[in-house]
């Protein structure tokens, strides 16, 4: 009888925690995906200011910069220097710094405003590239390059939640969107303008949130 007591202890422990595990992981999509509207001092929340900056996460995009990221989003990041190939999304050289998880296995990435030039010298004094299977190469910097980086402005974040989100959650957070785009991959991206969103959802992967700063619509 002991025995069967412990089990179900065990069980009843190991239910709850991967309940809160689901629930943590819920609070940060959610966290990050409030109304959005004009700010107005709810730094969490998806949402552009008077100025027309985009704030996610407590992240102004076009104004914090990595050190203060790491602070607001309380996780230090790994920086790198990427060499996506012609044709890919990201064609190009960019500095990413990657937040490996914020809550639970919840992970966003930082794109760095850094000019062309800038990159190319920091690729000079980087390592070999390490090539991935879709071609796309990483290089690690240098040191004094990691500790520049750490100053330079996040242009863009991208919210990778650990969770299934369905068409009809994003939706209810967001609104209807203002475009879908088919992508090459024959999955549909999710176009809100107003917040710089592009949105990727996947049947048995977690969603993809892109956000960047808001580009005016011609009038």
């Amino acid at each position: 009888m002991t025995s069967k007591r412990k089990t179900k202890s065990n069980d009843r422990i190991a239910l709850w925690m991967l309940l809160a595990v689901v629930l943590l992981t819920a609070a940060v999509f959610f966290w990050s995906s409030g109304r959005y509207q004009q700010a107005d001092g709810n730094m969490a929340a998806t949402a552009v200011d008077a100025q027309g900056y985009l704030h996610v996460l407590g992240v102004t995009l076009g104004k914090t910069n990595l050190q203060q990221a790491e602070k607001i989003l309380k996780s230090k990041s790994d920086v790198a220097l990427y060499i996506y190939p012609q044709g890919h999304a990201k064609a190009g050289l960019k500095l990413e710094a990657f937040f490996p998880a914020i809550a639970d296995h919840t992970k966003v990435v930082l794109l760095l405003d850094v000019d062309a030039a800038a990159l190319k010298s920091i690729e000079s004094r980087a390592t070999i590239p390490h090539l991935y299977p879709d071609q796309v190469a990483r290089m690690n910097l240098a040191v004094d390059d990691v500790s520049r980086a750490r100053d330079a402005t996040v242009s863009a974040l991208t919210l990778i939640p650990n969770l299934v989100i369905s068409l009809d959650t994003l939706k209810a957070r967001f609104g209807e969107p203002d475009r879908v785009q088919k992508l090459p991959t024959g999955e549909n991206q999710y176009i809100y303008d107003a917040i710089g969103l592009k949105a990727v959802l996947h049947d048995d992967e977690p969603p993809v949130l892109h956000f960047a700063m808001p580009v005016p619509r011609p009038e």
